[in-house]
């Protein structure tokens, strides 16, 4: 091997072993506040498009609870992708071993929340369609 392939070589075992490593307490914190604030500037979006929404609906009863249950949905959303993001941001700081069932712990909260989501709008939904009727 030439003297550039051999550093080059070290230089990337480097870097991928650098990679296995938690963050520090310190970034984790750091990372953590950081979501927060962005989901909570994503779900107080959402809580504002809801709040119009229900201000805009029309006077048709069937489509005011259609769209404040999507509404609400989009706000139950934000509030999943913020806690989502906030426990992978968590698990950033937690050593590989158990990085990944961090990960697959967080990730099925937010699969929960996102059925838990759905089924209340499709619930609302069939409300609306049955008021139709």
């Amino acid at each position: 091997m030439n003297k550039f392939t051999l550093s080059a070589l070290s230089f990337a075992v480097v870097l991928a072993m650098s990679g296995c490593k938690p963050e520090t307490p310190a970034e984790t914190q750091e990372d953590v506040a950081e979501a927060r604030v962005d989901a909570n500037e994503e779900i107080r979006d959402a809580q504002r498009d809801a709040n119009e929404t229900a201000m805009d609906t029309n006077t048709d009863v069937a489509d005011s609870m259609e769209d404040n249950a999507e509404a609400r949905y989009d706000v139950a959303m934000a509030k999943a992708d913020g806690q989502l993001s906030i426990a992978k941001e968590r698990c950033d700081g937690v050593v590989d071993v158990e990085r990944d069932a961090c990960n697959a712990a967080a990730e099925a909260d937010y699969e929960a929340a996102k059925a838990t989501a759905t089924t209340d709008m499709e619930a609302a939904e069939a409300n609306a369609e049955t008021m139709t009727r």
